[in-house]
């Protein structure tokens, strides 16, 4: 469970390079309709493990997505 984006599935980690060539590792969320998140580490914080009843997956929409710290808003124009 993500605090922004709800329930997902944890599927691990991933190593992922970034723009200035770093290599940083990333929790790895699925989401409904084939939509992954990667979290970076440190931010371990905002996962929880959900406890109860099995629940659907979050469809992440393009209006959930604009709220998410991870997102980028479309540039102005």
């Amino acid at each position: 469970m993500h605090a922004t984006h709800g329930v997902s599935r944890y599927a691990g980690t991933k190593m992922m390079e970034g723009a200035d060539g770093r290599s940083e590792e990333y929790f790895q969320l699925e989401y409904a309709d084939g939509h992954r998140v990667f979290v970076p580490i440190e931010h371990v914080a905002r996962l929880t493990k959900h406890v109860g009843d099995e629940v659907a997956l979050t469809r992440l929409t393009v209006e959930f997505q604009r709220r998410s710290p991870y997102g980028r808003l479309p540039k102005p124009k």
